[in-house]
């Protein structure tokens, strides 16, 4: 069975993605986690520096933690698992992605950015990907989506980028979902 495991971008919580996973997929298994740290008036999957730039490393080693701890309570022993990000959760996906390629049918990462400009992933031969960057993102530099595809590239995925006409929150007309939908059904066999 499909399982969606949705982490949810900060100042938000586990509820945050629920809708759009049910339209994703209506018959999957949803696992939403909670972030571990609190921020504004809902919470976070790390931390940011005080100038907005990310600690890769600290990143990577939440995520390595998250896998040892937490992926037995929020996922099923078997079956595809597909990773959906937005936002900081998206960035925390790559982390995942990066310290457990092999727990991970795949990605669905929206709006993230790098964990930094020459990061390095884990092989993850033919694992596919979907990025949806939005245009007009204010909190992302404009090259962020392609050098984020680069490095998947790198590592051996095959990715699917989608720049939209959004800025960081979600598009109209459900775009982000129909785009995410269409791409999940070419990638999943159930």
């Amino acid at each position: 069975m499909l399982t969606l495991l949705a982490l949810h971008g900060s100042g938000r919580d586990e509820t945050d993605l629920a809708e759009f996973c049910h339209q994703l997929a209506p018959q999957a298994h949803i696992s939403a986690p909670r972030g571990p740290f609190a921020q504004a008036d809902g919470f976070t999957f790390f931390r940011r520096r005080s100038d907005r730039s990310i600690a890769a490393a600290e990143v990577l080693d939440l995520a390595t933690r998250w896998v040892s701890q937490e992926v037995e309570a929020h996922l099923p022993a078997s079956g595809e698992v597909i990773v959906v990000g937005y936002s900081s959760g998206a960035i925390f996906a790559e982390a995942l992605l990066s310290v457990a390629p092999q727990r991970f049918a795949g990605a669905v990462l929206m709006r993230p950015e790098p964990l930094s400009s020459n990061f390095s992933f884990s092989e993850m031969p033919a694992k596919p990907i979907l990025i949806v960057a939005g245009k007009h993102d204010e909190r992302r530099r404009h090259d962020d989506a392609a050098v984020l595809t680069e490095q998947f590239n790198k590592a051996g995925a095959v990715v699917s980028l989608h720049v939209i006409d959004a800025g960081h929150g979600w598009a109209r007309h459900n775009a982000d979902v129909t785009l995410a939908r269409s791409w999940l059904a070419t990638v999943t066999t159930n």
